[in-house]
C-alpha cells in the first residue's frame, strides 16, 4: 500500500476543543505522523497551536497557509488534520534569510527518502539557493515537493509547524518513505518582452533595460489593459500581469509580483541578475486546462506501470485570486481525474515547490503542482512489484 493518509479531517475553527476532536478522529487509524494545516486567520490563536505541538509524540509537520483546499473547495478558514501512514523524518532550518549561502546539512535517514515536502516560510530570502543546497544533497532520484507558507498580508510571521512549535524565516524539509509523481503546469502566455533583468537584488527587481522597474512594467500594462496604477492596489493589477524566466526547455519559470517599493518590484522567489525576463498574462480557459491535463498526462503516462492512490495540491493563491469563481473548476477538474474518492488535499501558497523534468528543484509562482502517491505495479498491473525491483 502505498497510500499517503490514513484519514484526514477538517474543523471550520481552530480551538483547543476542535483539534482534540480532530486529534482523536485521526489516531483512531494508528496514523505514524501528522500534517496539520490551517487557513491563515486574523483571529487565529497561534498560541492554541503551539502548545498543541509541543505536546505531540509522533512527528508532526505543516503550517499556517492562505486557504486551505479539502473536498474541492476552498477553505479560508480554519484547521485541517491528516494521519499519515508512515512515518516520516523532519529537518527544521531557520534563519534562512541570514543563510547566504546555505550551509545546512541532511541526515542520511532523510538523504535516503524516495521522496520529499519542503514547506517554507514564503516571505523569506534566500529560498532558491536554499533549495539549490538541498538539490546538491539528495541529486536527481529524490522527487521534492511543496510549497510557501504565510499570509496574504504578506508581513512575515510565524507560519510553519513542527515538534518545536511554530517558526517563521525557516524551512521544513520532510523525508516521505512515499513514492510520488508530479504534475506541473501554469497556463500563462506572453504578452511583452523580454527584458533584461540588469538589476536586481535577490527577489527585488530594481532595474529593466536599464530603466526603473515599475516604470517599465506599468507602462506595458497599463497600455494593454487601459487599467492605472494610480487608480488601483498594485497587487490588484499584478495578479494577472507576472513575470516569465526565460528558460532553454522553452517554458517559463513564473514570478509573482506582490509589491512595489518606489521604482522596485518585489516578487515572490529571487531573479537571478541579467535574466531574461517576459511580462506574461492569463486567460481562465488556459490555466484551468493546464492544470487539469498536466495531471491526466500524468495518469495516461504511467496507467501500466502505477497503481495511483491520494495526493496533495500545491497551488497558487494569487492563482486562485486571478480565477476567482472558476478557480473551483481547476480543483474538481483534478479531483475527478484521479479518483472521486480519493483524499487530494492541499493548500493555497506564496510560491510552488518541484522536481523538474531534469531533476533540478523549481521555486514556481501561479503553478498549480500536483502531488500522487503511487506504487509500481507488474507487467499485468494488478499486483505490487517487488521492493527488490523498485531500487
Amino acid at each position: 500500500m502505498s497510500a499517503l493518509f490514513t484519514s484526514v479531517h477538517y474543523a471550520d475553527r481552530v480551538s483547543e476543543q476542535s483539534l482534540t476532536e480532530l486529534l482523536n478522529a485521526v489516531t483512531k487509524k494508528n496514523p505514524a505522523a501528522l500534517l496539520i494545516l490551517c487557513a491563515d486567520d486574523p483571529l487565529l490563536d497561534t498560541n492554541i497551536i503551539e502548545t498543541f505541538l509541543q505536546q505531540r509524540i509522533m512527528p508532526v509537520f505543516g503550517g499556517i497557509f492562505p486557504s486551505l483546499l479539502y473536498q474541492g473547495e476552498v477553505k479560508k478558514q480554519g484547521v485541517l488534520i491528516a494521519g499519515l501512514v508512515q512515518s516520516v523524518h523532519i529537518e527544521l532550518v531557520t534563519g534562512l534569510s541570514k543563510q547566504a549561502p546555505a550551509q545546512f546539512e541532511l541526515p542520511q535517514k532523510l538523504l535516503t527518502s524516495p521522496s520529499m515536502m519542503v514547506l517554507v516560510d514564503g516571505l523569506a530570502r534566500n529560498i532558491d539557493p536554499s533549495l539549490q543546497h538541498l538539490f546538491n544533497q539528495v541529486g536527481h532520484n529524490t522527487r521534492v515537493v511543496g510549497g510557501g507558507a504565510g499570509s496574504l498580508s504578506f508581513k512575515q510571521k510565524p507560519c510553519l509547524f513542527s515538534n518545536h512549535g511554530i517558526s517563521e524565516d525557516a524551512m521544513l524539509i520532510i523525508g516521505l518513505p512515499n513514492q510520488l509523481e508530479l504534475a506541473i503546469a501554469h497556463g500563462w502566455q506572453k504578452l511583452a518582452g523580454p527584458y533584461l533583468a540588469n538589476q536586481v537584488d535577490d527577489n527585488v527587481i530594481e532595474q529593466l533595460n536599464f530603466q526603473p522597474a515599475l516604470e517599465v512594467y506599468q507602462e506595458v500594462i497599463e497600455q494593454h489593459s487601459g487599467v492605472l496604477f494610480s487608480e488601483h492596489e498594485f497587487f490588484d493589477i499584478a495578479k494577472t500581469y507576472p513575470f516569465g524566466i526565460e528558460r532553454l526547455d522553452d517554458d517559463v519559470l513564473v514570478r509573482d509580483p506582490i509589491t512595489c517599493q518606489q521604482d522596485n518590484m518585489v516578487c515572490v522567489g529571487k531573479i537571478p541578475e541579467n535574466t531574461m525576463l517576459y511580462i506574461l498574462r492569463g486567460e481562465a480557459d488556459n490555466l484551468i486546462s493546464a492544470s487539469v491535463t498536466a495531471v491526466q498526462q500524468v495518469l495516461s503516462l504511467h496507467s501500466t506501470s502505477h497503481t495511483f492512490y491520494d495526493g496533495f495540491l500545491f497551488d497558487c493563491i494569487s492563482r486562485q485570486l486571478f480565477l476567482q469563481d472558476r478557480f473551483v473548476e481547476e480543483l474538481q477538474g483534478i479531483s475527478n481525474i484521479v479518483d472521486p474518492n480519493s483524499a487530494i488535499i492541499g493548500v493555497l501558497v506564496l510560491g510552488e515547490i518541484a522536481s523538474g523534468a531534469g531533476g533540478l528543484i523549481n521555486f514556481h509562482n501561479k503553478t498549480a503542482v500536483t502531488a500522487l502517491s503511487y506504487c509500481q505495479t507488474d507487467y499485468t498491473g494488478t499486483q505490487p512489484l517487488p521492493a527488490s525491483l523498485l531500487n
